[in-house]
């Protein structure tokens, strides 16, 4: 009877430890089922919160399972004592590791430079996010294949995102000197225009010694089709260079055909050349640069705008002492740079929206 008193003595004192355990061991589990279920709706979009909530969990339920240890209370002291110390150990030399990358992981959620489902490229690798997490970041790359990084090196290295707004994808190639740059620029903006890119445009890379270097791009809205998009702006250049019998030197290829001694290599124009226009020496620099032009635009606004709001400020502290006519005068100076403010800060709200759509 004495052992089976003693058994129950026991067991009634491991009972708040048990506790305790179970308890975090049904939280965590609660924690990674909502996680389940919550990325059937959002893909990878749960892996953050579900790691933060872990840690937490676990990290506070050490403190009670340390209060429910059954033993004295000069040991549970020094218990505490070792349990600081080891925190204290874990996050020192863990800080370039598991810290640095926690920390990555709260400033990349900050800065919002990229979401689930967006394309990236980090260094050499290339693919759509699948996976935000805590620690690391997850792409899966144009061959299907998944690739991790660790947090710290998403913010240590650049990471050029595709903007689901709108991209230029582009493709390169080479031509010969016998051939008008004229025709080619219509040629490929033709083949452009068939695969459904906007505002595309040409330039000439490279005159090289055998050939010259041309980029054909376009604005490309629907970035779903990334890849294939590529793919088809390649073969409808193929299609349109081939179709009117113009043949691409790419990468490398020196035309050694005979010719006549005086006869020099000047392709013929066509025959309707487009003059050099306005247009075409600004280029597609207001297309390819958007955001910088709303960004610049946009300061150069709110300058105007606090520039005004100190000559109204200034120009209300003159009429409180001036006499009627002068009142009067300043009055108007007055009402006329607060329309002008209100317009300003109206175009202002407008840019700032695009911005944040774009």
């Amino acid at each position: 009877m004495g052992i089976v008193d003693g058994l129950i003595v026991v067991l009634w004192q491991l009972l708040p430890m048990a506790i305790v355990v179970l308890l975090t061991l049904l939280s965590v589990w609660l924690v990674r089922r909502w996680a389940e279920r919550r990325a059937g709706v959002i893909p990878g979009g749960t892996a953050f919160q579900r790691d933060v909530l872990t840690m937490v969990i676990v990290t506070a339920a050490a403190v009670p399972l340390l209060i429910a240890l059954p033993v004295g209370e000069h040991t549970r002291d020094s218990l505490f004592t070792l349990f600081g110390i080891a925190v204290t150990a874990v996050v020192s030399l863990g800080s370039s590791t598991f810290a640095s990358n926690a920390m990555a992981g709260f400033m990349l959620r900050l800065i919002r430079q990229f979401k689930v489902g967006d394309y990236i490229h980090v260094e050499e690798q290339f693919g759509r996010v699948t996976e935000r997490g805590l620690l690391h970041t997850e792409i899966q790359t144009e061959h299907s294949d998944l690739v991790t990084f660790p947090n710290l090196h998403m913010v240590t290295h650049p990471v050029r995102v595709v903007r689901p707004s709108g991209t230029f994808i582009s493709t390169k190639l080479s031509l010969g000197y016998d051939v008008h740059n004229r025709s080619v620029e219509q040629l490929l903006l033709e083949a452009a225009e068939s695969v459904g890119l906007e505002s595309p445009f040409v330039r000439i890379l490279e005159l090289g010694d055998f050939s010259v270097t041309y980029e054909v791009a376009g604005k490309l809205t629907d970035t779903k089709r990334f890849l294939s998009a590529r793919s088809a702006l390649s073969r409808a250049v193929l299609d349109s260079l081939h179709g009117a019998g113009v043949e691409i030197v790419s990468p490398a290829f020196m035309n050694q055909r005979r010719i006549p001694d005086n006869q020099p290599v000047i392709p013929e124009a066509p025959v309707a050349v487009a003059a050099v226009t306005t247009a075409d020496a600004k280029g597609p620099d207001s297309e390819v640069f958007d955001k910088a032009e709303r960004v610049e635009k946009l300061s150069k606004l709110k300058e105007e705008l606090v520039r005004l709001t100190s000559e109204i400020a200034e120009l209300e502290k003159k009429a409180k002492g001036a006499a009627t006519e002068e009142k009067e005068r300043l009055d108007r100076a007055i009402g006329q740079r607060k329309a002008i403010s209100a317009r300003l800060s109206r175009r202002i709200e407008k840019l700032s929206a695009e911005d944040e759509t774009a």
